[in-house]
């Protein structure tokens, strides 16, 4: 059987019906982590055929001259249906701060080090205006989603960013925080493929992939094929960065 790793945080529900006998038709099984550290490790392995991960993971692959791998759909803004989206810095809705020069030594929180919105996003205004994730802020992890926005009201963390699409999925999000910045060139996560894998089963993942209908709760919509067109700019603000 053909190997499909998955990072459970993103939303596809390759272990459950449809999606599993779908995928066993074409002899692949799906296996769902929130390990990314062992992702990682798989990958920089070779032992997955197919991944569904972060777009920055898969940036960090390119970037080293990985080719074992190609990209083949990404996700969508479930309020636009593009495969880009905004996250926004927040912080309470009483706080004096306007923006993201006015946190220094905040605590901030984020999802985890593979997170484009809660991460990557920040690390990108941080170095536009001359600063470092570890010198400007106190960052810890938190709850993902609206669970950051959650830590930020409750006072668990003084800002997160997050997504636009979770902030506005909760509208009472709107009275209890208030946007202080935001970085637009967010790419949603990528379903990644060996690069000499079969045409015709790639060719079937794909078209389940976008034939598929994600609930509204979820963080993103439907799929599209991939072009490296749409990930450009993100990977151009990540070659700003540190390596």
């Amino acid at each position: 059987m053909l190997r499909f790793v998955l990072d459970q945080n993103l939303g596809l529900p390759a272990c459950a019906e449809p999606w599993t006998s779908t995928l066993a038709a074409v002899g692949i099984a799906a296996e769902e982590t929130a390990d990314l550290a062992a992702i990682d490790q798989a990958l920089a392995d070779h032992r997955p055929d197919i991944a569904y991960i972060p777009t920055a993971d898969f940036h960090r692959m390119v970037r080293s001259g990985e080719e074992h791998y190609r990209g083949l759909a990404i996700a969508t803004s479930k309020f636009t249906g593009n495969p880009r989206q905004t996250s926004l810095l927040v912080v309470s809705a009483d706080d004096p701060a306007t923006g993201l020069k006015d946190l220094t030594g905040a605590d901030y929180g984020y999802i985890n080090t593979s997170c484009t919105s809660s991460y990557f996003a920040p690390a990108i205004l941080l170095n536009r205006i001359g600063e470092t994730w570890d010198t400007f802020w106190h960052s810890r992890p938190v709850a993902a989603w609206q669970g950051q926005i959650d830590a930020v009201v409750a006072g668990k963390i003084r800002a997160t960013m997050v997504l636009e699409d979770v902030w506005r999925t909760t509208t009472a999000n709107a009275g209890t925080t208030k946007v202080i910045g935001q970085y637009d060139n967010c790419k949603p996560p990528v379903v990644i493929a060996r690069t000499n894998l079969g045409q015709a089963i790639c060719g079937t993942l794909l078209d389940a992939l976008l034939a598929w209908e994600p609930d509204w709760s979820g963080i993103y919509g439907g799929l599209k094929p991939y072009y490296y067109a749409d990930v450009h700019p993100f990977f151009h603000d990540l070659d700003q960065l540190a390596a």
